[in-house]
């Protein structure tokens, strides 16, 4: 499960982890599935649709026993990354957390070189809501990895 802000580096880490794993990494994006669905990642007219589909893809995924299954949402709190985890983890070996905690001025410079940039008041909400992990976390995930800055590569190999 990746977690972070939109900007942070969830889908180029996602990119890089399958171009390094190979055929059997399966990426569930909120942003793709918007993007499928209404054109458009920022929309969320179809959230509650968006997310039966994102879950279920997930689950589908899963039955690849050699699969890695990236789950690329903000998931900003531990309430949300075990809810999004809790039925999928019975189908896996393990389940990792990977926390995406860049400087504010990079995640702003980034978020603005994406398709859709987030408008800068929505980030700063997301940022202000977005926890690190807590007690919760590190006994519910199996390894929890944090991306400080752009070196993405010693977790990649460590997945």
């Amino acid at each position: 499960m990746l977690s972070g802000v939109p900007g942070s580096g969830k889908s180029y880490f996602s990119a890089a982890l399958r171009k390094h794993k190979g055929s059997h990494v399966y990426i569930v994006s909120s942003d793709a599935l918007r993007n499928v669905m209404l054109g458009n990642q920022q929309d969320l007219s179809e959230d509650r649709l968006m997310w039966k589909m994102y879950y279920k893809l997930a689950y589908v995924y899963a039955t690849d026993p050699r699969g890695v299954v990236v789950l690329d949402a903000t998931h900003s709190n531990s309430t949300y990354r075990i809810e999004a985890t809790k039925f999928l983890k019975p189908l896996f070996d393990e389940v990792n957390l990977v926390i995406f905690n860049l400087p504010r001025h990079i995640v702003n410079q980034q978020n603005m070189e994406r398709p859709f940039p987030v408008p800068e008041d929505v980030l700063d909400i997301l940022c202000s809501k977005f926890e690190l992990p807590d007690e919760k976390d590190q006994r519910y995930f199996n390894k929890i990895f944090v991306v400080t800055d752009h070196d993405i590569m010693p977790i990649i190999e460590q997945l």
